[in-house]
């Protein structure tokens, strides 16, 4: 190396068959030797300290970084386990809200979208630009979407309601019901009315806690959707009492409402609904329901040829009674 020759002023360049005379280090070499070799010591010292460390237990850092790592951890699932709540703002009552036991107007949809080829029942489906557009006609005219929970609450125990409630209920569990009315409503911070049969929809379970999540009201449909006038005792109850326990184990909530499927009902169907500890029930009659009439709730049903003017016609006629009823 350079390092270990004489580097004196004006030697000549050494060539290679020119043997040079060694001499012993130099005083800079010397202190760089002593420095290399007090850090080589400091080295080892710190080296052992760590052994000893670890043997003894873990050392403070490490234990402190596996708590925080842990309680990091914990934190997450408990994010997980609790999800955040996504409730529209109509899901609980607002500041302009007030005590009213009048008519309240439920609408009653089925199917969003256009119907294939062969549909059964083509007057079911609403077009999906008809439903917005009859969404932002409700709010440009001052209604509000609640669900008949709370309308229920109103009429019967003294809550309150915005001047202009509205229940939109949506029949039997069908897809576009989550896929659109769902973020349609969200859009206007309403919640809806979904009258859920208990086996055979198109929901998925998932779904259907979106919506609960977005402070959706959860109504029995029956489990298979039959005519309960023709049924005998045991498959009456089991389609009307059956249908509540199914919903209230699969989706944790009271289930208070029940929905006659295709509106066909009697007094025996109603003994039924009010021995299985619902509340209410809604019907297919026209018009507007009554706080009088629980186990009767008027509805208006909207078809694919209603579209805006049809509903305008239909809430202008039952707007005397509302303004009776209400205060």
């Amino acid at each position: 190396m350079a390092s270990d020759w004489e580097e004196d002023e004006g030697l000549p360049e050494k060539r290679p068959d020119q043997r040079q005379r060694r001499r012993g280090p130099s005083r800079s070499q010397v202190v760089r030797r002593r420095v290399v070799a007090i850090a080589s010591i400091v080295v080892v010292a710190i080296a052992v300290v760590v052994v000893l460390t670890s043997t003894d237990g873990e050392s403070d850092h490490e234990t402190g970084a596996k708590a925080s790592h842990k309680a990091a951890k914990g934190g997450e699932e408990a994010a997980k386990a609790k999800p955040e709540s996504h409730e529209v703002t109509n899901a609980t009552p607002q500041a302009d809200w007030k005590p009213y036991t009048g008519p309240v107007p439920i609408l009653e949809y089925h199917v969003l979208g256009a119907p294939p080829e062969g549909a059964p029942y083509p007057e079911l489906y609403v077009g999906r630009t008809d439903f917005e557009k009859q969404m932002d006609w409700l709010e440009e005219h001052g209604y509000e979407a609640v669900t008949l929970e709370q309308v229920q609450e109103a009429w019967y125990h003294g809550g309150k309601l915005p001047p202009k409630p509205i229940v939109l209920s949506f029949d039997d569990g069908y897809r576009p019901q989550y896929t659109f009315a769902l973020p349609t409503l969200r859009k206007h911070g309403w919640a809806g009315l979904l009258n859920l049969k208990a086996e055979g929809s198109e929901l998925y379970e998932s779904n259907v806690k979106a919506m609960i999540a977005a402070g959706w009201e959860l109504a029995a449909h029956t489990i298979h959707h039959l005519d309960l006038t023709e049924l005998g005792p045991a498959e009456l109850e089991e389609e009307v009492a059956g249908s509540r326990k199914i919903l209230q184990k699969e989706f944790k909530v009271p289930v208070n409402n029940f929905c006659y499927p295709a509106g066909q009902f009697n007094e025996t169907v109603i003994e039924a609904v009010e021995a299985a500890g619902y509340t209410g029930a809604t019907t297919e009659i026209p018009g507007f329901a009554e706080k009088n009439a629980p186990y009767e709730l008027a509805r208006l049903e909207i078809l694919r040829e209603t579209h805006v003017a049809g509903l305008a016609a239909d809430l202008k006629n039952g707007e005397g009674e509302t303004a009776k009823g209400g205060g």
